[in-house]
């Protein structure tokens, strides 16, 4: 960035996790005053709280520099995020780019999506030596002069007091939200117009693929908008409920534990979508990554019996597991094969009813190893089992409609399987349960 000019507007340090909150509302009003629309000032602000919380939790120290950034004739918004952290070695540097590192809380370090979100960007790190991230976004060409006029309006609006409040941020996160879902519709809106157009206009097969090239852009920032600025509010609604129900407020009254339950578990809810979303994401772009090791299936069916049982017993049903004495390790994803796993039971769990029973088993079958997936449930119609792993697709029988879900569980499993070079099997009878199988290659390393 040595051929941008730039001018200071004023600094915000990050020293603890409420400046996170400070620098995102700073930046914020920032946009807003330089004249930014909604979508670019979403962009904006989700950039800025990701590095700013890269600096909170990787330096625990740092500050963000807010300055004009002017490259003839363009004029823009510039952020420089350093910190004297422990710096970013060259290798890591390289996978965080390509979008490929995870973090040890698994939700990875925010640079390549604020990469993505911004116009320009840069970073200098080291082992050692901190970090330093600078990214620019550009305002339409239109709107520079003007902006430079109001360079003193600007350094005063940064120097201006503002609420430093978790429950004014949440306040704040929810319009966000509200207004992110609503440009989510009206996009969605215009998917569905334009596969209709799309219907009727086969013939014109060269205007059909500018539509979808168009439609691959429009999910791309759809997805950048959902998983990065829907994360955000998510982490601030969280944290929130922790608060309220860690006790440090004092003691709750009954009705009290009941509103923050509920929030707890529609704030789940929202966390599981976003988290099938970038499945989803990442399966149909090839970015999903297989890590291979031996896995211990009793070890790991024993884990999900710990997690499901709860489940299982609060809708009263009976879960049980049935593995072969001399069962060998396989070969899988243990994350992944533990996530295929849950989909299938939880799935067999919503639609079997009160007093049935879930089964979980695995055996040899032909060198590999067959898990499968028994319910005494509601059954899968023949119509239906075709298209059930279908994107947003659930089964429509009668005995099911009132299930909710993204309809996006077994879409992922069924791609987590072929990754894993298996075939997934259904054998369902409508009213008398369903069972689900795969197989997965026998490991050559012995425990």
């Amino acid at each position: 960035m040595k051929d941008i000019q730039s001018t200071r507007l004023g600094d915000v340090y990050v020293r603890r996790e409420g400046d996170i909150v400070n620098v995102r509302e700073r930046v914020r009003r920032l946009a807003r005053e330089m004249g930014f629309d909604a979508t670019t000032k979403i962009k904006i602000t989700t950039a800025v709280s990701e590095v700013t919380r890269n600096i909170y939790e990787y330096a625990q120290a740092g500050a963000i520099t807010l300055s004009l950034a002017e490259r003839e004739p363009d004029v823009g918004l510039m952020v420089t995020a350093r910190d004297e952290g422990p710096g970013i070695d060259e290798k890591t540097l390289h996978a965080i780019l390509r979008g490929a590192y995870q973090s040890a809380s698994g939700l990875g370090v925010g640079l390549s999506g604020t990469r993505k979100l911004m116009d320009e960007f840069d970073i200098e790190t080291g082992e050692g030596r901190g970090t330093r991230v600078t990214v620019v976004k550009w305002l339409p060409r239109a709107e520079g002069s003007r902006v430079k006029e109001q360079m003193e309006e600007l350094r005063g609006l940064l120097g201006s007091d503002q609420k430093d409040s978790a429950v004014e941020e949440l306040k704040q996160q929810n319009r966000d939200l509200v207004q992110i879902l609503e440009e989510l519709e009206e996009k969605r809106e215009e998917l569905e117009k334009v596969n209709r157009q799309l219907s009727e206009t086969n013939h014109e097969l060269n205007e059909a693929n500018e539509k979808l090239r168009e439609l691959s852009e429009m999910k791309e920032e759809f997805l950048a908008l959902t998983t990065h600025d829907l994360r955000s509010p998510l982490t601030v609604i969280s944290g929130v409920i922790s608060f309220f129900t860690s006790g440090r407020l004092g003691e709750l009254t009954p009705e009290q534990k009941n509103m923050v339950a509920m929030m707890e578990r529609n704030t789940q809810s929202l966390i599981e979508l976003v988290n099938d979303l970038l499945d989803t994401s990442k399966l149909e772009s090839g970015t999903m990554k297989l890590d291979f090791s031996s896995i211990d299936l009793r070890g790991l069916m024993d884990e999900l019996r710990e997690t499901m049982e709860p489940l299982a017993k609060e809708k009263g049903i009976f879960l049980e597991e049935s593995l072969s004495p001399d069962l060998p390790p396989v070969k899988a994803d243990r994350p992944k094969l533990r996530r295929i796993i849950v989909n299938l039971l939880s799935n067999a769990i919503k639609f079997t009813p009160k007093g049935g029973k879930v089964s979980l088993k695995a055996e040899r079958e032909d060198g590999r190893i067959r898990i499968y997936v028994t319910d005494t449930g509601v059954g899968i119609a023949k119509e239906d089992v075709e298209r059930l792993f279908d994107k947003y697709e659930q089964a429509r029988s009668r005995a099911t409609r009132g299930e909710k879900g993204t309809g996006l569980g077994l879409y992922i499993t069924r791609q987590l399987v072929e990754l894993h070079g298996s075939h997934i099997k259904v054998d369902s009878k409508l009213g008398r349960g369903s069972t689900f199988s795969f197989t997965m290659p026998i490991s050559s390393f012995q425990f």
